[in-house]
């Protein structure tokens, strides 16, 4: 079970994207052989083509959060010892989980609405909901993924900035996503050596 949810802790927003943008180009390859060369298509494929680009989109935030991607400018804060740093960071992802947590809250209201009022989609017999469910998944995922990082920033409040900061979940155990090309980890080593040539001299 804990091996489970290590592998969803690492894989979970990313087969979700790769999963709908690959829906995505599939549907819209077709949609456009059978337009230019068939003279027809489906009524319905535009609009759930939209629906596969809304989803893989909010399946990022999670992804995106994990790994500290979001944009940030860190001028006025490296004009700070380092531990006013961290303090200055921990703040800004209490304030954006905070964000992050109203967002979910008014998604689950939009939510609550549309199956309330049976609101359906223009061109597929659809409630709403189905829109607006991955704007849910979204919100929750970052609010789930703000909670890891300041449960990891706490823990390593004593360690240098770059591991406390944890860009692009580098630090994590076990950090690679299962599709991942293992040529990466030849490239990262080459640019490791590359650098630690370059602190020698060499």
């Amino acid at each position: 079970m804990k091996k489970t949810l290590r592998w969803l802790d690492v894989n979970f927003e990313a087969i979700l994207m790769v999963l709908f943008f690959s829906l995505m180009i599939l549907l819209v390859t077709v949609q456009v052989v059978l337009r230019f060369i068939f003279k027809t298509g489906f009524s319905w494929g535009e609009e759930v083509a939209r629906l596969l680009f809304v989803w893989m989109s909010f399946s990022s935030f999670g992804y995106l959060t994990r790994g500290s991607r979001h944009v940030r400018v860190g001028f006025f804060r490296e004009l700070f010892p380092v531990r006013t740093q961290k303090a200055i960071l921990i703040l800004c992802d209490v304030l954006f989980l905070v964000f992050s947590a109203g967002g979910l809250r008014a998604m689950v209201q939009l939510c609550s609405d549309a199956w309330r009022f049976q609101d359906m989609l223009t061109a597929v017999p659809w409630n709403y909901n189905a829109l607006y469910l991955a704007g849910m998944l979204g919100f929750f995922m970052m609010v789930v993924r703000n909670i890891q990082i300041l449960v990891w920033k706490f823990r390593h409040w004593g360690d240098d900035l770059e591991r406390f900061v944890n860009y692009d979940g580098d630090y994590y155990e076990n950090n690679r996503i299962c599709f991942e090309p293992k040529v990466k980890d030849v490239l990262e080593l080459a640019e490791k050596e590359a650098e630690e040539l370059l602190e020698k001299g060499e």
